[in-house]
C-alpha cells in the first residue's frame, strides 16, 4: 500500500481549500510530481493542488498545475451547466427525476470545482425510459450503453451522463436494494418533476454508495472528505437518530462508524489508530476507481476462518472455491447446489475469456501475503455482509 506519501500534508491541503486554515509551506520531503500522480487518481487536483499555487515549488510544476486547474474549472462549469440544461428540459417536458451523487456535493463545498466528478448522475422515475432517451437525443447525447442500472450517454467535447433507474444494484446487496424499493425521494418544491432526498436520506445514499465500491472493488479518500464536507455543513440539521436507525437497517451502521470516525480524527489531526491507518493506506492505493482484486478479498474475508491467504491465491481454491463464496455471483446455488461443478466451469470460462477476470487473476498472484492478509482483516473489521437477491 501506498505509505509513502505524507498524509499530514495531504490533510492540510485539504484544510486549507476548505477554508479551515491557511498551508504556508511544503513539508520536507514531498514530492510534488507524486503529489499530482495522486491527485489525478483520486480526482482530487483542485482540492489537493490549489494550495500549491501559493507556496514556494518549482515553477515548472506550479505552471504545469495551474493549466490543470484552469481544465478542472472549464469542466466545473461545462457540467454544472449540462446539470442545468438537462434539469430545465426534465422539468418542461415532465420526466420525473433526482439529482444525484456529485452534482448534489458540488453544491455544499466552499467552491463547486473542489469536489471534482467523472459524470453526471441523476434518476429518472420511468418504467421504460423511453421518455428520457428520445429527450437526451433531443439535447445532443448520444446512448452509448445500458449497463446495471444505468443508461450511458455521450456529448461531445467530454460530457458523460449515467441516467439511473434505480438507486441500487439488486446483484450487490439485498437489504439496500429492498430499502430502495420504497420511494423516498419527495417533490421539490416549486417544481413539477424534479425530486429530492431528505438530508438523512442523502447521506444513507452517499454511504451506501460508498460501501458498493468499497466491496466490489475498494475506493479512494475522496469519499472521507465527502463525510466531512456533508456531515460539518448539515450537523445542525440533522436528525441523527433518524440516521442511525436508517444505517442499521441497510447493514451500514458498523461501516458507517469506521469511515466517519477514519475521516473525522485525519482532517482534525488526531491520532489515528492501527485500524484508521490500515484503510487510509487501503483506500489511498485503490484511487477513485478502486482495484478488482480487491472485490476477491472482500468475498475472501466473507469465508471460513484457518484459510491461508497464500494459498487460497495461488492454489486450487481460486479456481474451485466453496460454494459459500460461489453463491454471492451465481445465486441459484442457493436452491440447486448440486449444479456447483458446472458453475465452476462456467466462472473458469469466463476467467479464460475475460480481459478484466485475467487482469485480475494476475493481479492476485502478485500481491504480497502480508498486504493481502492486511486487506482481509480490513474487510472483515469494516462490517459490510453484503448478501445478493435470489433472483
Amino acid at each position: 500500500m501506498n505509505n509513502t506519501i505524507n498524509i499530514d500534508f495531504l490533510r492540510d491541503l485539504i484544510l486549507s481549500s476548505l477554508e479551515k486554515e491557511e498551508i504556508k509551506s511544503v513539508y520536507e520531503g514531498v514530492n510534488i510530481e507524486d503529489l499530482c500522480r495522486l491527485a489525478s487518481l483520486h480526482q482530487m487536483e483542485y482540492i489537493l493542488l490549489e494550495p500549491l499555487t501559493k507556496l514556494d515549488i518549482d515553477e515548472k510544476y506550479k505552471k504545469l498545475i495551474k493549466a490543470r486547474l484552469a481544465t478542472d474549472t472549464f469542466i466545473d462549469l461545462g457540467q454544472r451547466q449540462q446539470v442545468k440544461n438537462i434539469s430545465n428540459n426534465l422539468e418542461n417536458y415532465g420526466v420525473d427525476y433526482m439529482l444525484m451523487k456529485g452534482s448534489i456535493l458540488k453544491e455544499i463545498y466552499p467552491k463547486s470545482v473542489l469536489r471534482q466528478m467523472g459524470d453526471i448522475d441523476l434518476i429518472i422515475y420511468d418504467q421504460t425510459m423511453n421518455r428520457s432517451r428520445e429527450l437526451f437525443k433531443f439535447m445532443g447525447y448520444e446512448l452509448i450503453d445500458s449497463v446495471k442500472i444505468h443508461d450511458v450517454y455521450r456529448k461531445e467535447p467530454h460530457w458523460i451522463v449515467e441516467a439511473h433507474w434505480a438507486l441500487f444494484d439488486k446483484n450487490v446487496d439485498k437489504k439496500i436494494y429492498d430499502y430502495y424499493q420504497v420511494k423516498r425521494a419527495t417533490l421539490k418544491e416549486g417544481t413539477k418533476a424534479c425530486y429530492q432526498l431528505s438530508i438523512e436520506d442523502f447521506y444513507v445514499y452517499m454511504i451506501a454508495h460508498m460501501a458498493k465500491h468499497f466491496y466490489e472493488n475498494g475506493c479512494g479518500i475522496r469519499n472521507l472528505v465527502d463525510i466531512y464536507v456533508y456531515l460539518e455543513h448539515f450537523k445542525n440539521k440533522l436528525d441523527y437518530e433518524k440516521l442511525e436507525t436508517e444505517l442499521e437497517v441497510c447493514g451500514l451502521s458498523s461501516f458507517e462508524f469506521q469511515s466517519r470516525r477514519l475521516a473525522y480524527d485525519w482532517l482534525e489531526k488526531k491520532e489515528l489508530d492501527s485500524l484508521e491507518k490500515s484503510l487510509f493506506y487501503f483506500m489511498l492505493d485503490c484511487g477513485v476507481y478502486g482495484k478488482g482484486e480487491n472485490g476477491f478479498f472482500s468475498q475472501f474475508a466473507k469465508q471460513e476462518e484457518n484459510q491461508d491467504i497464500a494459498k487460497v491465491v495461488k492454489g486450487k481454491w481460486f479456481f474451485f472455491p466453496p460454494i459459500s463464496y460461489m453463491k454471492e455471483f451465481y445465486p441459484k446455488l442457493n436452491k440447486h447446489p448440486e449444479l456447483l461443478p458446472y458453475y465452476w466451469l462456467v466462472r473458469g470460462a469466463k476467467g479464460l475469456t475475460h480481459k478484466e477476470s485475467r487482469k485480475r487473476r494476475i493481479e492476485l498472484t502478485r500481491v504480497d501475503t502480508t498486504k493481502a492478509k492486511t486487506i482481509v482483516d480490513l474487510y472483515k473489521n469494516m462490517g459490510l455482509d453484503f448478501t445478493r437477491t435470489d433472483e
